[in-house]
């Protein structure tokens, strides 16, 4: 009997971490849709959730995830390319991301890319700082032109400086892979100037 109890009061947590996690995606793209219709709200910031443990391992504070209006609105009128569906899940993808590393600024910030691409198929990125500690905050959401491959550099150059950095398993493979080279010989022999034929040269080309 003791067990069964366990067992459902188990089970109860279960769900009502998942209510909870539920209301606070709901919540929050109800925030979103706000915002972008313009509707006025009376506070300047918004929450977007709790900070995932995972970013709090690169200097952010355990105080919760904020944004505020105008740069969300900013963020919807700049980079159209993040599919609003992004925005909407944004608390529950970035506790799962495929890459966190220092920002160049080197002023504290954090860069994190997401596992959800934008709507021409780059890596989208959220910039995010601990403030003053009392509250963290997103300072914007956006595509990268540049790709994985500027991830990937980020990365290096972030290890290079011994700086922590992260990246989901499976990341590398998701890189494109670089062309192959062969050597190929030319069609003829070239003549020099004294009249004698040079060896055949081998040209590098570029398979894809």
């Amino acid at each position: 009997m003791r067990r069964s109890r366990l067992l459902i009061s188990s089970s109860r947590k279960k769900l009502w971490a998942k209510l909870r996690d539920d209301d606070l995606l709901s919540g929050w793209a109800a925030v979103v849709d706000k915002i972008v219709r313009g509707d006025k709200l009376n506070r300047p910031t918004v929450m977007v959730g709790p900070t995932p443990d995972l970013l709090r391992k690169f200097g952010l504070s355990a105080a919760s995830l904020s944004m505020t209006v105008a740069k969300v609105a900013r963020c919807r009128r700049d980079h159209p390319e993040v599919p609003l569906a992004v925005w909407h899940e944004l608390p529950g993808l970035l506790a799962d991301p495929l890459a966190i590393f220092p920002s160049q600024r080197r002023d504290g910030s954090i860069v994190i890319v997401l596992v959800v691409q934008d709507r021409t198929g780059a890596p989208i990125l959220v910039a995010a700082t601990a403030g003053d500690g009392s509250v963290n905050m997103i300072l914007s959401v956006y595509g990268k032109d540049a790709g994985l491959p500027w991830v990937a550099n980020e990365l290096a150059l972030a290890r290079a400086n011994g700086l922590p950095v992260y990246e989901k398993n499976g990341f590398a493979a998701s890189l494109p892979q670089p062309p192959v080279a062969e050597a190929t010989s030319s069609s003829h022999d070239l003549i020099s100037s004294n009249g004698t034929a040079k060896p055949k040269r081998h040209i590098l080309s570029l398979r894809k």
